[in-house]
């Protein structure tokens, strides 16, 4: 169920700015979430997810490569991008925004913008309206990562955080966060300029004893975080699984009659690839080029160099 602005206006923030560094050298020449996913930017599936509920402003922020990030926003009619000399984390950006008056809305999408998922964010919002809650936290469940600790579907602190619970107490589980969430923009009000993060946000409010949801989308939810070479290169397989491809080869992108794409692999725009060439399990970004006669195999590539990965 989505909900109109009369009931409740939505601002959308996509956090763009990370400089993706477990990606290198592919970010080197490329912003993170400007890496592409069958197709499409992981920053574009991200603005698609948030896009379902109607907000009101759609915002992004900038830093590593901050033209790129500028260049995708014009080109989707962003409102607004935060360009951020100095990196600002997560609550850092919120707050900037509100204090600038870039926030117009009364609630706020965050969404991390190297995602890829097909969690059910009307859910989330639904769920977050009904609460009447000041934050809710979209997560999943990563048994190796989990820290989020949650009792009875609330937030009840990050394990590892300086005002964070030492360890799960009776009653109580651990999830990780999604990098999606939604709050009440009041929540950023008259906070300092600056770096900080928004688990301050959680920490302040669950102090306050204010509300924080804890949504959890359901066990088939799909979610990955693109943060190393096998977990992108995962995705984009799993991408090629659920719509029914054996490969991705863009339509612009010529292959010559003697050279082999074989299954699995995936050819983005802007691509040149010699003839006689053969790629396998492999995938190739915007601005790499395969050499007449290469074998490619194992890696992701694009103009910046090759990222080895092992399926």
């Amino acid at each position: 169920m989505t909900f109109g602005r009369a009931r409740a206006a939505l601002d959308l923030v996509v956090l763009c700015a990370g400089r993706g560094e477990r990606l290198r050298p592919l970010t080197d020449s490329c912003p993170k979430p400007l890496l592409p996913v069958v197709g499409i930017t992981m920053a574009d599936r991200a603005l698609l997810a948030g896009e379902k509920l109607g907000p009101v402003r759609r915002i992004a922020n900038a830093h590593h490569l901050p033209e790129q990030v500028q260049v995708w926003a014009e080109a989707r009619h962003l409102d607004h991008v935060l360009v951020e000399p100095e990196l600002l984390d997560t609550g850092g950006t919120l707050g900037r925004l509100e204090s600038l008056g870039e926030l117009v809305s009364q609630h706020v999408l965050v969404h991390n913008g190297d995602l890829v998922h097909d969690i059910d964010l009307e859910a989330a919002w639904s769920a977050h309206l009904e609460s009447s809650a000041d934050a809710t936290l979209v997560c999943v469940d990563r048994p190796r990562v989990n820290t989020v600790v949650v009792r009875e579907g609330r937030f009840k602190g990050v394990l590892g955080h300086p005002r964070g619970p030492r360890e799960i107490a009776q009653g109580r589980t651990a999830l990780t966060f999604s990098g999606i969430a939604f709050y009440k923009r009041r929540v950023f009000a008259g906070r300092a300029d600056g770096v900080w993060s928004v688990k301050e946000v959680w920490h302040d409010l669950l102090e306050s004893e204010a509300t924080i949801l804890v949504h959890k989308p359901g066990p088939e939810s799909r979610w990955s975080d693109l943060g190393t070479a096998s977990e992108y290169a995962r995705a984009i397989q799993e991408d090629l699984r659920r719509r029914g491809l054996v490969s991705w080869i863009d339509p612009s992108v010529e292959v010559p009659a003697t050279t082999r794409i074989l299954p699995g692999c995936s050819v983005e725009i802007g691509v040149e690839i010699g003839a006689g060439a053969m790629v396998e399990k492999s995938v190739l970004l915007p601005g790499a080029v395969v050499l007449p006669g290469e074998c490619v195999n194992g890696i992701l590539r694009n103009a910046s160099g090759d990222l080895p990965w092992h399926p």
